[in-house]
């Protein structure tokens, strides 16, 4: 008779608190702040953001606008693969 293993079980995130969100701010030759963003998911590993094509938060007035603007941005990025993980 055969043992049977258990399979190993997806998981996928559930809260915020599901990922590591590094949030800072660049300033371009021309004054202009851009936040700067990085979305990793805890569990695998995998970079949310950025990614190919992506926007960039900005061009704001000042710097803490401009980290605003970027948690902003990965709150709405963080929810969406909260709502449809991707693999």
């Amino acid at each position: 008779m055969s043992e049977k293993r258990p399979q190993p079980s997806e998981r996928h995130p559930t809260t915020a608190d599901d990922y590591d969100v590094f949030c800072g701010e660049q300033i371009d030759s021309a004054g202009r702040y851009f936040g700067l963003l990085r979305i990793r998911r805890k569990y695998d590993g995998r970079i949310i953001y950025p990614f190919e094509g992506c926007s960039r938060a900005g061009p704001c007035a000042t710097g803490p606008e401009a980290r605003r603007e970027a948690l902003a941005l990965a709150d709405a990025l963080i929810r969406a693969d909260i709502a449809t993980p991707e693999p």
